[in-house]
């Protein structure tokens, strides 16, 4: 399973958003509200385009050990 960074865009309905990320399979593991950000699961890919109206980015996470 891979883990995606989201960032979300102002005044969204969080509610059709978690709806729209069940009907496509994937689980919302974290929502950090006072920065905007979510933290998602897949086994598929996510891309922007398919969130275009939620999210201003989509990066998936690599865990990149920092030093």
């Amino acid at each position: 399973m891979k883990t995606y960074i989201a960032v979300l865009k102002k005044d969204i309905d969080i509610e059709n958003l978690e709806k729209e990320l069940k009907k496509k399979n994937i689980k919302p593991a974290a929502h950090y509200t006072s920065i905007g950000v979510v933290k998602l699961e897949s086994e598929k890919p996510v891309y922007l385009k398919d969130f275009e109206e939620y999210f201003i980015s989509v990066e998936e996470d690599k865990n990149i050990k920092i030093e």
